[in-house]
């Protein structure tokens, strides 16, 4: 069932929407429901949820983090101070602190109605003369309602800062929505006259990485007025991938009297010294193997944070409608480059350029000087050999025109001649004198991509536009269910797309009784007809279908690449003309010889063949 949460246009009009989630929250979503992937607090996010830059805080202005009520409580003694809930009320949360700088303690508070499930209110009782005055509303839970009976409250509070509450509320579903919020936070300067200092949404799309949100509140510019730090981690997160090891990135605002203006150097100042630890492991086999992992979670990172990578989670900040803008990161662009030369110490040409190929595209900031380093990097694992012969051919290949994924229009016999379907039939080419002869004792070959049983359709690849993960669709020849398959494969930063999604590159290498192997968006997968997917690292040595741009032997295959014509096998190597030179992207089809040295390709409907 869809978790999408009603969230309506009141929790924009709310005053002061001041929301909580303590540990004991998150520990009552995870045992009522064994798989509920963002309860929204945990016992780590308890013990951390206002931590602040080493040296940053004093005893003024460290944290207090909330505790537990005793269940049900309408009486409670906090710190030495006795705490009356409003009539129909109980507790759920508590702090005791000076929060208005009047010498007095105070105590912030969450209730919540007595024998409901809601989110409750935040109260203040302030310090009078050695007594609690009466109570106060800070801020009303917004209109944001769970969307299925099993979703479970979860709450947050502390203090941050000398003046301020760090708040969050949300609702924790096992199946919570990839596009509207689930969560809300708020940080709330209090002082004399309470006021909202900071908030934003947060969307937690199914399997994507945990995100916690920590506050910091010092004074950071020395103008006597907390100033609001987050520290936005992400970890975890579902299959197909890896969970990713945790990650941090830092956003800042400062309190001035034209309003709360933002660090312009976070969140890159962040990712940029992220970057540089990947930087260093890249260049070692022994130590390059995680690098990708971490690249990937950066990504994830920046596109949480930042409207530039197209799906951000953090949403409506500072109440304004509108996820922030990070602009161009010098941070991505480090990291991409990091992944190539990663994926060049792991001797894998083909993710070294498809990794290239990501590094420098906007959000990534691009320096020139960087794409030399890493060609030259790539030449190491693939270098490069120029054709003899480049013959372009006289049969017309009959190509697939739709979108869906095919096999191709060219295959190599084992005899070393190369075959081309037509709509007239198959023809056969000697690749080097060029003789071009009918091959009727070859039947054309389909173009679907059908599983050995017949009873699948490799039907599409596609970003479903919620940031977390491409897919693959299985769809029946015949009656069943179609089967859709979460790919380890994350969308192109600054990718935007809308309703079902967009569709992806797509390039079948083998399908046999294993499952199938494919190449998406340029990296290799391999799909179940259960619906598992998992990355690919090297060909299963299953048999080999004509159309396929593997080899007859199946030791190597050729696909097209933005750095040339790729034909990966024992070695790999990358082959260039200057016939071709500028146009590699636009080849399909790409086929190659058992002995790696003849290689075919389509482009704009022409097929050609060259030798090496």
């Amino acid at each position: 069932m869809s978790a999408k949460l009603c969230y309506s246009k009141l929790v924009r009009r709310v005053y002061l929407v001041l929301l909580v989630l303590t540990a004991s929250g998150c520990k009552g979503c995870k045992n009522d429901h064994p798989y509920v992937p963002y309860s929204i607090a945990d016992e780590d996010a308890a013990s951390s949820v206002a931590s602040a830059d080493a040296g940053a805080t004093d005893a003024g202005t460290a944290s207090v983090v909330a505790e537990k009520a005793p269940d049900g409580a309408t009486h409670w003694t906090l710190s030495g101070l006795a705490l009356d809930a409003p009539p129909g009320m109980v507790f759920e949360l508590g702090l005791v602190r000076d929060l208005d700088g009047d010498g007095q303690r105070d105590a912030a508070v969450l209730v919540r109605r007595a024998g409901e499930v809601d989110l409750g209110q935040v109260l203040l009782y302030r310090g009078e003369k050695g007594a609690l005055g009466k109570a106060t509303v800070l801020a009303s839970a917004p209109a944001l309602a769970p969307s299925e009976p099993r979703c479970t409250p979860a709450r947050r509070l502390a203090a941050t800062g000398n003046r301020s509450l760090f708040v969050e509320l949300g609702w924790g579903c096992p199946v919570p929505s990839s596009r509207e919020p689930s969560r809300w936070l708020g940080v709330l300067l209090v002082g004399a006259t309470p006021r909202l200092h900071f908030s934003a949404d947060i969307v937690d799309p199914a399997n994507a990485p945990k995100l916690v949100v920590d506050a910091d509140g010092a004074d950071r510019d020395g103008d006597g007025i907390d100033d609001v730090t987050l520290r936005i981690s992400l970890e975890g997160g579902g299959a197909p991938f890896e969970p990713l090891a945790r990650i941090t990135g830092t956003l800042r605002w400062f309190d001035r009297p034209a309003g709360m203006s933002r660090d312009p150097d976070e969140p890159d100042a962040s990712l940029r010294s992220l970057a540089g630890s990947l930087a260093a492991k890249a260049g070692r086999a022994v130590t390059a193997p995680p690098v990708p992992g971490q690249v990937r979670a950066l990504r994830a990172l920046y596109g949480a944070l930042c409207d530039e990578g197209g799906t951000p989670r953090l949403r409506n900040v500072l109440l304004r409608g509108a996820a922030l803008t990070c602009g161009l990161s010098r941070g991505l662009e480090e990291a991409g480059l990091a992944e190539v030369r990663a994926q060049v110490s792991l001797g894998d040409p083909l993710l070294a350029i498809t990794a290239f190929d990501h590094a420098q595209v906007a959000p990534a900031t691009k320096t020139a000087a960087r794409v030399t380093d890493a060609t030259n990097w790539i030449a190491l694992v693939a270098p490069t050999s120029a054709a003899t012969a480049v013959r372009s051919l006289s049969a017309v290949p009959l190509v697939e025109r739709g979108r869906q994924p095919a096999w191709g229009a060219l295959a190599f016999d084992d005899a070393g001649k190369l075959l081309v379907r037509t709509a007239a039939g198959v023809v056969r080419v000697d690749p080097d004198l060029g003789d071009e002869t009918d091959a009727r004792d070859v039947a054309p070959w389909p173009m679907a991509v059908v599983s050995p049983d017949g009873s699948q359709r490799f039907l599409e690849a596609y970003n479903p536009c919620d940031g977390v993960a491409l897919h693959a669709t299985l769809a029946p020849t015949g009656d069943g269910d179609v089967v859709d398959v979460p790919l380890p494969i994350a969308p192109t930063l600054g990718s935007r797309c809308s309703g079902k999604g967009e569709p992806a590159a797509a390039l079948p290498l083998a399908w046999g009784s294993s499952g199938l192997e494919v190449l998406v968006s340029g990296e290799p997968v391999f799909l179940t007809s259960g619906g598992r997917a998992s990355a690919l690292r090297g060909v299963l040595g299953q048999a080999v279908t004509y159309g396929s741009s593997r080899s007859p032997d199946g030791k190597s295959y050729a696909v097209a690449t933005s750095q040339g014509i790729l034909v990966r096998g024992t070695k790999s190597r990358l082959l260039h003309t200057k016939e071709l030179d500028g146009t590699y992207l636009e080849q399909r089809d790409c086929a190659v010889a058992n002995d790696g040295a003849h290689v075919a390709c389509i482009r704009s409907g022409r097929a050609w063949v060259a030798a090496f």
